[in-house]
Order: structure tokens, then sequence, then C-alpha cells
């Protein structure tokens, strides 16, 4: 958030203003969007394997827990957790199996080595600013709910911290502990978020891929004191002050489904002593594409992005400002799971396959209960005949005492076992029989779920051939997530960076290059400039590295009978390619760095008589071939002649 805030005082007709045209578009949105809200919830008890507990199974459960007998309970097989889990392995294997994650080209004809700045640049930012995480998190909310939300900014961060030292008065020579603070800059570049669905608000004029045409955007967040003070010191926010302890942080319903455990902010003081503000509370965070003049902001007449910071109950701004990036887009990425450009939101795994799951829990369920229904013993008893009390007990093992009346009569006149059948035996084998129809609708089958088909023995082509085929819908969706999120989300990264980084920094080399001598780069803002476009994911897995280790073994033992061809290939450099393939980082530090002709070696170097056979410790043979070329070693004597 670069740019500062304009100073709006509260009660002032301007913040009226806003406010009034802030609520009106949240309202609208959330309207909008209160069926899907409904779905999504579903959508996490799915993935929970979670079912409402009935009075029957809450009877069940105390007993289970508190005599510890055995009760059977309702069960939800957890096929949608498996569903989500497995494309998630792929899609995690495919965007995330490359080095670098973000794969730049140029778009004008920019060097090589501009491109290893910027991949280098980007990739710095990925690993010290920690994106991975949300990533992962990214690529699971667009399988489980039909969209997954990112929010990227640049962060410059400040830390102080204190420390008391001992301070010595040069005038009395006297010391004493003094306190002192200190400032240093943190972490400088982009920084990603996840935005929750039940958090995220777009204008619904507008199809969810199509969110960047709309008017505004917004999200809800948590934000403790500490980081609103960092913030307004920053002169990011205003009116900080009017937000009090008598603030209400938990006004606000939390939507998500109640068997999905979330933070919540307590309406109650923590602290012994009121310290006169909330430790936290919500936030609306807006995004408008605003004419200045018709929101009493300037005299511009052409759109522009501002972002505005909302107290939750909607009655306080403590940000305005404009958002400031060169980008000109909302500072969001959204990626689905649907491939689908008219509907207001797209589905997500859960809600494609809930007819699926719903008919697996009847299958199994029913299936258990005509089981149990076969194992409890059901008689039809004269209770004048045998003693009922005998009856009632049940367990394992009875022994029915028969009333006087009934000695000597046959015992089948008054007592008889009613016969049960089990028919749901075929249940077991419809089952595997939705699971195919589940295959065939989502396109995740055995071996995505890490399982080989039934039938004998597997050759490895035969596993990766069923593999291949298994992942080809899976191919489609890889390439779709790649240009809706991936894409624009990097050009995001690289122009923000182009904006904001101003430092000259060496940075490790990656992707292409990495194996070259020269392991750094400088980057600094005139090394990045251009235009680039991130190289897409064409949805196919990571080759297996030591199928490819073993290829290109092969592949040196053919070499040697080809001379022509190996004078064509640096054969060092083959041979780190392939150590980095089989796991060896660190191959670099076994390299001899050998010595132009001419140049003078460092340290202690004795010169070798030429023409001469050399005994040593460091000769593996022994004895060095009296033909040995030394000059390389010999340190420049000038017209000196040698020994």
């Amino acid at each position: 958030m670069p740019s500062i805030t304009r100073e709006i005082p509260k009660g002032s007709p301007l913040h009226q203003k806003l406010i009034a045209m802030l609520t009106a578009r949240i309202r609208f949105a959330e309207r909008a969007r209160a069926k899907q809200v409904e779905k999504w919830q579903k959508a996490e008890e799915l993935a929970l394997a979670f079912i409402q507990e009935s009075e029957l199974d809450a009877l069940r459960r105390a007993d289970r827990q508190n005599t510890g007998t055995p009760r059977y309970t309702t069960l939800q097989l957890p096929y949608t957790y498996a569903l989500i889990m497995a494309a998630h392995t792929y899609l995690t294997s495919v965007f995330f199996g490359r080095t670098p994650v973000h794969q730049f080209a140029g778009r004008h004809g920019e060097s090589e080595m501009k491109v290893a700045a910027v991949e280098a640049l980007i990739s710095y930012q990925v690993e010290v600013g920690r994106f991975l995480v949300p990533y992962y998190i990214w690529l699971y909310d667009l399988l489980k709910y039909g969209v997954g939300i990112m929010n990227v900014f640049w962060q410059d961060e400040i830390i102080q911290f204190s420390q008391v030292t001992e301070q010595t008065n040069p005038l009395t020579g006297k010391s004493k502990p003094a306190q002192e603070m200190v400032r240093i800059p943190g972490y400088r570049g982009n920084k990603v978020i996840n935005v929750s669905p039940f958090d995220f608000y777009h204008d619904p004029r507008f199809p969810i891929y199509r969110f960047q045409e709309g008017e505004f955007c917004a999200r809800r967040f948590v934000m403790g004191w500490n980081e609103m003070v960092r913030r307004r010191n920053l002169k990011y926010y205003m009116n900080t002050e009017f937000v009090t302890s008598r603030f209400a942080p938990s006004q606000l319903v939390n939507m998500g489904s109640s068997a999905l455990v979330r933070p919540e902010i307590p309406g109650f003081i923590l602290d012994a002593e009121d310290q006169g503000h909330p430790m936290a509370a919500y936030f609306y965070e807006v995004y408008v594409d605003l004419i200045q003049s018709e929101w009493g902001l300037g005299d511009s007449t052409y759109p522009e992005k501002w972002v505005f910071t909302i107290t939750g109950d909607l009655s306080l701004i403590i940000g305005a400002q404009p958002h400031g990036a060169a980008h000109g887009q909302f500072p969001f990425d959204l990626a689905v799971q649907e491939v689908e450009g008219y509907g207001l939101w797209s589905r997500g795994l859960p809600e494609i396959t809930i007819d699926i799951q719903n008919t697996l829990d009847w299958l199994i369920n029913q299936h258990f209960f005509n089981v149990r229904a076969a194992m409890n013993n059901q008689f039809i008893i004269d209770p004048s005949k045998i003693v009922i009390r005998d009856a009632e007990d049940g367990g394992p093992g009875f022994i029915y005492r028969i009333r006087p009346e009934a000695y000597g009569q046959d015992i089948n006149t008054f007592f008889k076992q009613v016969p049960v059948q089990d028919f749901t035996k075929g249940h077991v084998a419809d089952m595997q029989t939705v699971f195919d129809l589940g295959e065939k609708i989502t396109g995740i089958n055995e071996q995505m779920f890490g399982s080989l088909a039934q039938g004998g023995r597997k050759t490895a082509t035969e596993v990766r051939t069923s593999t291949g085929f298994g992942v080809n819908r899976q191919k489609t969706l890889a390439e779709y997530i790649s240009a809706m999120g991936f894409s624009p989300h990097a050009q995001k990264l690289v122009q923000q960076s182009q904006q904001w980084y101003e430092d000259d920094m060496l940075m490790r080399v990656t992707g292409n290059l990495a194996n070259d001598a020269t392991n750094f780069i400088p980057v600094s803002p005139d090394k990045i400039a251009g235009f680039y476009d991130l190289v897409p994911v064409d949805g196919v897995l990571p080759v297996d590295r030591m199928a490819m280790v073993n290829l290109w073994q092969q592949f040196l033992g053919q070499l040697r009978n080809i001379p022509p061809l190996m004078q064509q290939l640096d054969l060092w450099k083959l041979f780190a390619y392939i150590g980095n393939l089989a796991g060896i980082r660190n191959i670099q530090q076994f390299r001899i760095q050998t010595l132009a002709p001419g140049q003078l070696p460092q340290g202690n170097v004795v010169a070798l008589p030429l023409g001469r056979s050399v005994q040593g410790t460091n000769n593996v043979g022994g004895t060095a071939p009296s033909n040995l070329d030394l000059t390389s070693a010999q340190p420049n004597l000038g017209s000196q002649s040698p020994m």
C-alpha cells in the first residue's frame, strides 16, 4: 500500500457520502451471493465428511463414552475429500514441480540476462515472502469452493526492536543501563494472502472470471490493533482514535460451516485493564474503479482505482487512498475449478459430486444397518412359558429358563427365532459402480488416487501409460488455471516490482542459467525493465528424475562412440546437469578452477621441471607421464628459461 491516505474527518459531508456509497455496494454484493454461501457451507461439510448428529447417534455416542460399549453410528464416506486431495496433488505437482515456480520469457526481445534477473527477483520474493503456503491453499480453495482468491500487495516492512545496554557518561566515567530503540528496514517486495470466498465481494453484474471488469470488489478481514498502529504511523490510516473498546468486533456473523472451527474475536476485554481500544476488529477493504469528480475526491474525470478501509459495522472510514499500482487492476487473482463463462459463480468438486457422495453414503449405511439387524437375534417368545428376563439380558451365549408350565412341551410351540436375510449384499458391488461413475464425471481415476487397477502384475510402461490417461482431463484444468490465475498473478508481481523495487542486490540465478559458473546475478531496477510474459504451465506432470538420470547415463555411454558429437557438447555442464537431476546440489564445489595461460596462480606453488617423471602423493598413479604439459601451472617469468 505505497500511497498514503487522504484525510477525511469523521462526520464530514464527504465522509458520510463515502459511507453511503460503499455500504450500498457491499450490501449489493452480499444479496447476490446469499445462495452461494449455503453451497460453500455444504462443501466444507463434505470435505470434512461431516453430517449432523441425530438424536439416536447422540445417545449411542454417549453410551460409548460412558460405558465403553461398542455402538454403531451413521457414516459418511470421505469420498469428496479423497477427490479433492487427489486433484490437489496433481495440480501442486504440475505448478510447483518446476524451478523456479514463475518462469518468464521476454515479450519484445529482452535479453536472457534480463529474463534471468526477473526470475531471480520473483524467486527471491516467493521464497522470502513465503508464497508457497498461500499458493497451496489457493489451489485447495478452488477445488473445494469452486473459486480460489489471492490478494497481492507490495510491502515495505519496518522492524523496530529495543535493547538495554550499558552507556558510559564521558564526563563522570560512570555507566548506567539505558534502553535504546532501533528501527531497520525489513522485507521489501510483493506479499500474497488468501481470501476466503466468504470474505470476498465482487460486482455481481459480471461473472466471477470477469470480476476485473466490475466497478468494485472488496474483502473482509481481521486486523489487530498493533497492525493498525503500524499503518497509521506510515500514514496509511486515519481516524483510528475513534476505534475504541466499545466498538463491537464480534457483531459480524461467521458465515462458514459450523463443522469447521474458525478463529473468533471475543467481545470482551482480555486484559485486566481496559486499554481503550479493541485488540482486533473486523474491517472491509473496498477497491473501487471510480471517477474522482463523482465521488468528491478530486477534479479528474477519468476512472482510476481507489481503496477504502471501513470498519465492520460500516460506520467509520479509516483509510482512503489511490491504489497507486501502475498495472491498473484490482489486486486480486482468481482461479476457478470449472470452465464456466456465464454463471455468477463456478462449482467446486463437492457441489459437482454431491449426488455421488449421497448415493455412496446411502449404500454403505443401508448395508451396515441390515448387517446389524441380522446379527441381533430376534425371537418370538411366549412369556408364560419362558422367563422373559433371561431373554432381555442379551449378550453372546445365553441360558433361557423355562417356566414349570412348559415342562415336557415342544419348545418350538412357544419359542421361535425370526429369520433375517441380508438383502444388501449387492450394495458393496454397487458402490464400485458408483465409484466408476464418479471417475468418469471428474476424470480422477484410481491411478491418481495412488492405487493400481486390479489384475495381476503391472509393468513400468503400463503404470506410466495408465497414469498418463488418468491425467488427460486434469491437464486441461491445469492449463485453464494457469491462464486465468497464475498468468495475471505473475504479471502483477513483475509490474509491481518494476514500479516499487529500488534496491540493488545480488540474487541467486534460477532456471536454465543456474548451472553456469556464475551463481549470482545483480538485480537492480534497470536490470528488470521491459515486458515479460509467464511461461504457461502445460499441465504435464514433472518427469521422473531418476528415470531421466538413467536415460542420460545411457546417453553418455554412447557418446564415446561418436567423437564429433562429443566435441559439440560441454561435458562439464552436462555432468553437472545430471548431478542436479539426481539431487546433488553442491557439485560446483568439486570443480577445479583452471587458470588461463600466463595467469599467476594464488598461494604457494612450486614450479615442476618439464619433461621429467613426477612423483607425488597427489598423483593417483604414482608417476606422471614424461610428456606431461605443465606450462599452464608455471608462473609468468618473462624471458627466463625453464629449469
